[in-house]
């Protein structure tokens, strides 16, 4: 395991275009983004600070939800009178326009709970990025939170601190590769 050392840097809430040359600075330093976290009250768009898009594994089981969902109505509609045929007045087995509202109710029934588990999932799976947090940013303060190489401190310091940035302090700490 690679020696590492946390870094937290706080910016005021008004310095979101300062925060987004932080962060390109940390990368053109060698920071890579996973080992970078934006800790703020205010929720900011990856966008807005120049961030890679944070992809969610929420569309992929809504849409088997959907699929599940969508068969479930196939059977109910197609097997069922198959597996037990009941003839009511010379009707068809299978009526396609009567079935239309259990083919929608029963797809977005399944996208729906899929979606909630899948939120609920994401929610309560733990994050492998950088762990911190200073009071100062629930009183509206934006956090850049990463790890650096002890070697990088200097360069860091100068850097960020010419961005801005009112305190950067670092506690070395074992870095964990999990994947």
């Amino acid at each position: 395991m690679a020696r590492r050392i946390i870094h937290l840097a706080l910016f005021k809430e008004d310095q979101v275009d300062e925060t987004a040359e932080a962060l390109e600075a940390l990368r053109g330093m060698g920071i890579v983004d996973r080992d970078i976290s934006v800790i703020s009250g205010t929720p900011f768009s990856e966008k807005m600070l120049g961030r890679p898009m944070t992809w969610t594994r929420v569309p992929i089981i809504a849409i088997a939800g959907a699929v599940v969902g969508f068969l479930v109505a196939a059977f109910l509609n197609f097997g069922t009178p198959l597996l037990y045929p009941i003839r009511v007045g010379g009707m068809a087995l299978q009526t396609i326009p009567t079935s239309f509202v259990i083919f929608f109710e029963l797809t977005m029934l399944g996208l729906l709970i899929s979606t909630f588990i899948g939120v609920f999932v994401e929610s309560i799976s733990p994050s492998y990025g950088p762990a911190g947090y200073d009071p100062r940013i629930s009183d509206g303060q934006i956090g850049v939170l990463f790890w650096a190489p002890p070697e990088l401190d200097p360069k860091l310091h100068e850097t960020l601190t010419g961005l801005g940035a009112e305190i950067i302090h670092g506690t070395e700490t074992k870095k964990l590769w999990l994947f």
